[in-house]
């Protein structure tokens, strides 16, 4: 099963109601947060009605276990952390993301928010067609991850 990094680039202002709720589905509510969802079709769906808003793009495992472990959190905005994954069975970021990957574990079943506070990404947003992957290097090269 693949999965889909998707990123809001727009914020909440002159958003259609039907629009702002499947953003709020995604756990999108703010601009710059970013999720981690299945590749399935109602999947799909979602992100067609929202796509004034946001980016995505087929994200690898290497590149989740990275997101998890820059900007993923616990309750009380605690930083995941190697005690935590210990915990849970799992001997490292790569593990969650491949087991994340073939649909084995969510990280709603870790305890962990399902989604990510980025920092504004180095230079803003491109004017040009970007992907989800671009924008989240451009973000990741800010220095706050």
């Amino acid at each position: 099963m693949a999965l889909i990094l998707v990123i809001r680039v727009k914020g909440e202002i002159n958003v259609r109601d039907k629009v702002e709720e499947t953003l709020r589905l995604m756990n999108l509510r703010k601009k710059y947060n970013a999720t981690i969802l299945n590749d399935n079709d109602v999947i799909r769906g979602m992100l067609q009605k929202a796509k004034d808003y946001i980016v995505w793009s087929r994200v690898d495992a290497s590149t989740t276990a990275k997101l998890i472990e820059s900007r993923g959190k616990i309750s009380g905005r605690r930083k995941i952390s190697f005690d935590y994954l210990k915990d849970h069975n799992l001997s490292s970021f790569e593990e969650l993301a491949e087991r994340m990957e073939r649909g084995e574990l969510n990280l709603k079943d870790l305890g962990v928010k399902s989604y990510f506070a980025l920092p504004p990404p180095r230079g803003g947003v491109p004017r040009k067609k970007f992907t989800a992957l671009e924008l989240f290097e451009r973000m990741m090269k800010n220095g706050n991850a």
